[in-house]
């Protein structure tokens, strides 16, 4: 008789466990799972990155995709979100003020400026937001 062998599994953390009981990694069906997985995306990703584990980290990279795929098979999000639009959503999300956006991008005149649609958002400020939003930059550009 053969032996199967097989590789050692790696531990994931009870937490990755955890979301998947809340939430099961699985492609998105229709707009009720989506907005039941971007709730559970948002509470993740408005947490500062050094505080996720690396179950949490894994599963906000999983779940991020199916969202991500969902979006692109059922919004043309290119004709409804402008850089303006995004930022504004963002701070509304993450309950920030003009003054918070100033302390990210590092210039209140700047911030008030492009919150009030006087100025675009620069290469150096968009690469801030994504920092502080953990989206890609060219969302801003």
């Amino acid at each position: 008789m053969s032996r199967v062998t097989s590789k050692p599994r790696v531990k994931e953390p009870d937490s990755y466990f955890e979301l998947v009981r809340l939430f099961p990694l699985r492609p998105i069906r229709d707009a009720q799972e989506y907005d039941a997985a971007v709730a559970v995306m948002n509470q993740l990703a408005v947490r500062d990155e050094e505080t996720l584990d690396q179950g949490e980290q894994d599963y906000l990279d999983a779940i991020s995709t199916f969202v991500g795929v969902y979006d692109a098979q059922n919004f043309n999000l290119t004709e409804l979100v402008t850089p303006l639009s995004a930022l504004k959503h963002l701070m509304d999300a993450n309950e920030m003020s003009i003054a918070d956006l100033g302390r990210v991008i590092e210039s209140q005149s700047a911030a008030s400026m492009i919150f009030n649609g006087k100025r675009a958002i620069s290469k150096s400020q968009a690469k801030a937001l994504a920092g502080r939003f953990k989206v890609d930059a060219g969302l801003f550009l």
